[in-house]
């Protein structure tokens, strides 16, 4: 689950402070924590908040680390794009500056302190020999970056999903992720649950005639 793949992660980056930009007791900085933040580098860039609303700019924040994309890279394509490169960037100098991670960041360091030290990732590999990720069209980007590094040689990943059911992409959800997991595991089983003990045959026919019509 989503709360699950942010425990985790969590855990790790506390026992491997040493690898990392924080310390041991770094502070987990919630929605309202996040938007003090940006407030604040709204203002030392004196920019309105009014015409960049905090909340509107965090969720230009959370999309892009989702997609595991840092400040430094965040693509500046036209002027509003560099504005929230701007703020993003020193959002992230105040959470550093604050010993803090937000939500979004406890699995994209997970994901980069996995890439840029392998004998960390190694041990972690070593631990969990076997993953299961269930609603696997409701993952984002770190979310599967994270399980494929995870499952390493091994491969044993079990990822029980469909991904006509995807509805969380308003945080980042991609039932893309449902594909590639195919596409990366050629060699994975798949076992098909069609029996439906919740819905009448009409309701199913009525989702399959809507879902038929979706090209993705």
């Amino acid at each position: 689950s989503i709360g699950t793949f942010h425990a985790i992660c969590a855990r790790i980056l506390r026992v491997e402070a040493e690898f990392t930009t924080r310390t041991r007791d770094y502070l987990i900085f919630d929605t309202t924590d996040q938007q003090t933040v940006v407030k604040q580098a709204l203002d030392e860039l004196n920019l309105d908040d009014k015409r960049y609303n905090p909340r509107s700019m965090l969720n230009y924040i959370s999309s892009a680390k989702n997609e595991l994309i840092g400040p430094q890279d965040y693509p500046a394509n036209d002027y509003r794009a560099e504005i929230v490169r701007r703020i993003y960037l020193r959002y992230d100098d105040l959470l550093k500056a604050n010993n803090a991670r937000d939500f979004d960041d406890l699995l994209m360091h997970t994901v980069q302190l996995f890439q840029e030290h392998p004998d960390v990732l190694a041990r972690y590999q070593r631990r969990y020999h076997h993953i299961l990720v269930d609603e696997f069209q409701d993952t984002n980007m770190a979310q599967y970056r994270l399980v494929k590094l995870l499952a390493g040689e091994r491969r044993n990943l079990f990822a029980v999903g469909d991904p006509d059911q995807s509805i969380y992409a308003f945080r980042g959800a991609d039932y893309r992720n449902v594909q590639r997991f195919r596409e990366d595991f050629p060699e994975a089983q798949m076992i098909l649950l069609e029996q439906n003990y919740r819905s009448h045959q009409a309701i199913l026919d009525a989702a399959t005639g809507v879902i038929d019509r979706n090209p993705g």
